[in-house]
């Protein structure tokens, strides 16, 4: 064990806390990354009874929470039949296996009802692609989104539907654990009865924030296409391709996607950090301990949906980011703790300018469903160009899986969060500081179905006028599979 005072965290290897082997004749809750343990019977599905075996499960995993040992070692149970295209998924080091490994579960416990057609036709789908080394992560939803107040200029309701299919299909694993793999990320939906390129809720407010991240743009997209590589020793993964870099940099266990999360895009990820997507360019993830690890990421900020990134590819418009993180099982007695320092270096028409980003996530309390997050970030005013965004802080609490005692879904959810950010000075505007309050709820209503009620206020926006207040009311239901 080694002590900081400074910081008072206190680093331990990431271990189980209930158990310390896996029961292959029974399934495992991930319980977002917090704990894992098996469940009881009273807590199952039948929709993931009917459609996959427990000694075939790899349970999902919560990118920004290195995954739990029992999870981990759930592949170990997995049989090996063939090197390509292999059953068994490719091995990695705690905090990489939760950012890149999704697992075949989707049908998740306790939910209000326990058991239904779809969800059981979705796990068996997953389950039986598995197989054949092919893993995905697809969300599907459906969003009512409605603007109040004054000084509103444009559409004041917004009907869509969005999606997100994130897939990996292993080409090569080896006896080790190591291998190739395919990345990719395929992104559809559109407005009902608008156009999400020329009108959304941050157009209607004058925002630079955007209260319904959710939205996809109008044609469906392919924001990655990459190939990795994984060391034989697990503690080294290169990729290369098309990439969204934020598929893999600026996670956070408890505020990271507009699914069953905080909505808007400040809680989704830093506003001001270059994260990039539809890019060529290069991630390098290293994890030499269960402790520490290390990401860095480089690629053109330039491209568009359905653009030739070839086209776009020059040092002019290029961004360059590091992440380290560490990673404490108990930081003060108070459970576990991931946190990250962002530095990045940003070109963006000729101009290079640098920022630097923090990102912490904190349980609160060993046994506690609770926990903190905060991001921020500053950058100068030639890094800003790309965001528009010179400073940002957003902070909020989360309840995971409130009001559930101990039986726990994963997708369950009650967040409230505060946001602060700043726009760069060489834009045209009236409010300089700009701020936001969120308060959302997720229940898990079927074994892959959520409904998500969110309520915002948002308060001086940058192209609005000075003191004005504005309330967003959204309500989603979202499909995971």
């Amino acid at each position: 064990m080694k002590t900081i005072p400074t910081l008072c965290l206190v680093l331990t290897s990431i271990s189980p806390t209930v158990a310390d082997s896996v029961d292959s004749t029974n399934y495992l809750h991930s319980e977002r990354g917090l704990r894992a343990y098996h469940l009881k019977e009273a807590e199952l599905s039948d929709s993931l009874k009917k459609a996959m075996s427990p000694h075939l499960q790899s349970s999902s995993r919560t990118a920004g929470s290195p995954t739990h040992t029992l999870i981990r070692k759930q592949n170990e149970h997995i049989a090996q039949t063939r090197n390509w295209f292999s059953s068994k998924p490719l091995k990695m080091m705690p905090y990489l296996d939760s950012v890149f490994v999704f697992g075949n579960t989707c049908v998740q416990p306790n939910a209000l009802i326990k058991d239904d057609g779809i969800s059981t036709f979705a796990q068996r789908i997953k389950s039986n692609l598995s197989q054949y080394g092919f893993t995905y992560s697809l969300q599907y939803g459906v969003n009512y989104t409605g603007l109040t107040g004054a000084h509103l200029h444009g559409r004041k309701d917004f009907f869509s539907h969005n999606g997100s299919l994130l897939s990996n299909l292993t080409i090569y694993g080896n006896e080790a654990g190591g291998g190739l793999f395919l990345a990719t990320e395929f992104d559809f939906g559109n407005g009902f009865h608008f156009n999400e390129d020329s009108e959304s809720p941050s157009k209607t407010l004058g925002s630079l924030q955007n209260p319904t991240s959710s939205f996809q743009g109008p044609d469906p997209h392919i924001s990655n296409l990459s190939l990795a590589w994984v060391s034989n020793d697990s503690k080294l993964l290169i990729m290369g391709g098309q990439l969204d870099t934020s598929n893999y940099l600026d996670h956070n266990s408890y505020s990271n996607s507009h699914y069953n999360n905080l909505t808007n895009s400040v809680f989704t990820n830093n506003p001001v950090l270059p994260l990039t997507d539809n890019s060529l360019g290069m991630l390098v993830a290293w994890q030499p301990t269960e402790n520490f690890y290390l990401m860095a990421t480089s690629a053109a900020n330039n491209v568009s949906q359905n653009q030739n990134p070839f086209k776009y590819f020059s040092h002019s418009n290029w961004s360059s980011m590091l992440e380290l993180g560490i990673c404490s099982d108990d930081t003060c007695g108070l459970g576990s703790g991931v946190y990250r320092l962002q530095p990045f270096l940003n070109t963006c028409n000729n101009e290079t300018g640098v920022g630097i980003g923090l990102n912490i996530q904190q349980q609160l309390g060993k046994q506690s469903h609770l926990g903190w997050f905060l991001r921020a970030g500053i950058a100068d005013t030639q890094a800003a160009n790309l965001t528009g965004v010179r400073s940002s802080i957003s902070t909020g609490l989360v309840w995971l899986s409130p009001f559930s005692g101990t039986n726990a879904s994963n997708d369950g959810y009650l967040g409230l969060g505060f946001l602060w950010q700043q726009a760069n000075k060489n834009l045209n505007y009236t409010n300089k500081n700009e701020y936001g309050v969120e308060l959302t709820y997720v229940v898990q209503v079927t074994p892959t179905l959520t409904i998500q009620p969110d309520i915002q206020l948002i308060h001086n926006p940058i192209y609005g006028k000075k003191g004005q207040t504005n309330l967003v009311f959204q309500i989603q239901k979202i499909w995971t599979w």
